[in-house]
């Protein structure tokens, strides 16, 4: 990705600042949820799945083709490039959030009686018989585009595949791990499967790509993500146009699953958020724009074959390091990221009386 090596380099390197008040936007917590009560027979939990990711950095692009226009002459192309990075956050700064949220699920879980279904269990389950077991405490940036994935350290999981570039593979039907917990619970004495997925977002780009031309608007806003997209310049491809970018969706969760009934689970709990939990108090407000517009060759040159226009192409490249103290940045998360963690798991544990 171009510019990302730099940034990122950069955003390695601790940002100086002093530390001030973190305050949380509106929060609005939403569930889909049907025979909790069936769950209260449970005695061990199994969590499938706890990850917390990081966006660190963000690129995207635009592509406007010229040619000819109406009422004569010919455009050129145009081409806007936009790329925008954290400075002064390490895997060390959010690793540190994702365990010590880790443990405070696993603290509510255990206070509830229920017992913690380790790695060595679930192993001997038939739904893992050829999964892969991955270790937690190390981020991955091959998970998700510009982002630093964590699992909380010395906690396992069980994933389908890694591919090549160190990307996982779930397993379920079309990915959705979801589809596997029916049978997982059955599995290890319907227990309950828990499944934690928490994204923490800083470019806001809903409306990036209005406007004529090639034009790129996008701005900070650091949040938990509720159901939204990571835009961004697609450089693996096998075929690739002109501006492409890829979008991958994102949706941060809390779910519970337990017991089989046909193929689906008799209890299941998902936990999301209405709209995005804004953390403000940590990043600086911040707005990033390119924008390009092809030259128009009005006149041309007349030759004995014809009249042949040479307009000017244009590409226009804005890219911006966002200073972050880390202190900052980790009190802020944390605060947003455990309160969304903390409603859901209360509400779910709550009903298992």
């Amino acid at each position: 990705m171009k510019h990302l090596k730099k940034l990122f380099t950069i955003a390695l390197l601790a940002a100086a600042g002093n530390l001030t008040g973190q305050t949380l936007g509106e929060f609005k917590p939403k569930d889909d949820k049907y025979g909790i009560s069936k769950a209260k027979s449970a005695k061990g939990i199994y969590i499938s799945n706890f990850s917390v990711s990081y966006q660190i950095y963000n690129e995207k692009e635009k592509f406007k083709q010229g040619g000819y226009q109406l009422g004569g002459g010919s455009k050129g192309d145009a081409k806007a490039e936009v790329s925008v990075g954290l400075a002064g956050l390490n895997e060390a700064d959010v690793q540190q959030i994702t365990d010590k949220l880790y443990q405070e699920f696993v603290d509510k879980i255990k206070a509830k009686g229920l017992t913690i279904i380790n790695a060595e269990e679930a192993a001997k389950a038939d739904t893992y018989a050829d999964y892969v077991r991955m270790q937690g405490g190390k981020a991955s940036q091959s998970q998700f585009p510009g982002m630093m994935s964590t699992a909380p350290t010395g906690y396992e999981f069980f994933v389908k595949k890694v591919n090549k570039d160190g990307k996982t593979k779930s397993g379920g039907f079309l990915g959705n791990a979801g589809m596997l917990y029916p049978k997982l619970s059955k599995d290890l004495g319907d227990a309950i499967i828990a499944d934690v997925n928490i994204y923490v977002m800083f470019v806001e780009d809903k409306n990036a790509f209005q406007g004529g031309g090639a034009n790129i608007k996008i701005k900070t806003n650091l949040r938990i993500a509720d159901q939204e997209a990571i835009v961004m310049t697609d450089n693996k491809s096998m075929i690739r146009f002109k501006g492409q970018n890829s979008i991958t969706a994102i949706s941060s969760s809390v779910k519970f699953a337990h017991g089989k009934m046909g193929l689906g689970a008799t209890t299941s709990y998902n936990g999301y958020l209405g709209k995005a939990l804004e953390i403000a108090g940590v990043l600086e407000d911040t707005k990033v724009t390119s924008f390009a517009r092809g030259s128009i060759d009005m006149i041309g040159t007349k030759t004995m074959y014809g009249t042949y226009f040479s307009p000017e192409n244009r590409t226009s490249e804005s890219s911006k390091i966002v200073e972050v103290d880390n202190k900052q940045y980790i009190a802020g998360v944390y605060s947003g990221a455990k309160k969304f963690l903390d409603y859901h798991t209360d509400n779910f544990l709550s009903e298992l009386k």
